[in-house]
């Protein structure tokens, strides 16, 4: 005769976290946290005068997740300006690199939104800086792109100012921009030759970036470094003349 087997009885749920362990544990997420960057920057910012234009560029970035386009300006502002030689570095983008830790990219796309803004939408602005409440912006990211489309040959007055619109109102990706140009405007750019001046500007962005990698690395001769300071100098004088 067999025995019937006896039944197993359910495992147990396990134990529910305590309220406070769980809340604890939330706390501890990254994104909650602020990172080495921010503190390092927040540091910084306590060893500068209140309100000259180093700090209050400083201020900004540690703000930029909220306001981006005060950022931007105050990097024109900088960058036009020079005078981040007088605070110790050697390039604004070495400034930008160390002291904001912003990446390259991020401060070229900035800098372009911003002066698109200021060529082609130069009233909102001037609401933006009158306004004391924070504007409500497209993302810095959205109006790097309109500036390209704004410079397509394929691409109608017309389309443009519809494309335009919906920026404004529905801050779309970059992506879904890409796509809506190609829809309005499939065809491909005309080539041209490359004009002497752009070539310049091709060689002087390849020369920065590399120099912000010199910078970084703590095994380069200083006779280097002075070296590629030298040609990036170079070229900055070359796009002037």
């Amino acid at each position: 005769m067999v025995r019937a087997r006896p039944k197993r009885k359910p495992p147990r749920p396990p134990p529910k976290k305590p309220e406070r362990l769980v809340r604890k544990t939330r706390d501890r997420l990254p994104q909650n946290r602020r990172g080495k960057s921010e503190e390092a920057m927040e540091a910084r910012l306590e060893s500068l005068e209140p309100g000259s234009e180093r700090y209050t560029t400083l201020s900004a970035a540690i703000e930029f997740k909220r306001s981006w386009l005060e950022l931007a300006e105050r990097l024109s502002q900088v960058e036009k300006a020079g005078v981040f030689k007088e605070w110790g570095y050697r390039s604004f983008e070495a400034y930008a690199q160390h002291e904001l830790h912003l990446r390259r990219e991020t401060v070229q796309k900035l800098l372009r939104s911003y002066g698109f803004l200021n060529t082609y939408e130069p009233r909102l602005l001037e609401d933006a800086s009158s306004n004391k409440e924070p504007m409500a912006l497209p993302s810095y990211q959205a109006l790097d792109v309109l500036a390209e489309a704004r410079q397509n040959p394929y691409l109608s007055e017309r389309d443009y100012r519809e494309l335009r619109d919906q920026v404004f109102k529905e801050d779309p990706t970059p992506s879904q921009i890409r796509k809506a140009v190609r829809e309005k405007a499939p065809g491909e750019l005309p080539k041209v030759l490359e004009e002497p001046a752009e070539r310049l500007r091709r060689a002087l962005a390849l020369a920065e970036r590399l120099y912000g990698l010199i910078v970084e690395a703590e095994d380069v001769p200083e006779r280097v470094t002075r070296g590629m300071e030298e040609v990036v100098g170079g070229l900055r004088q070359m796009l002037e003349e």
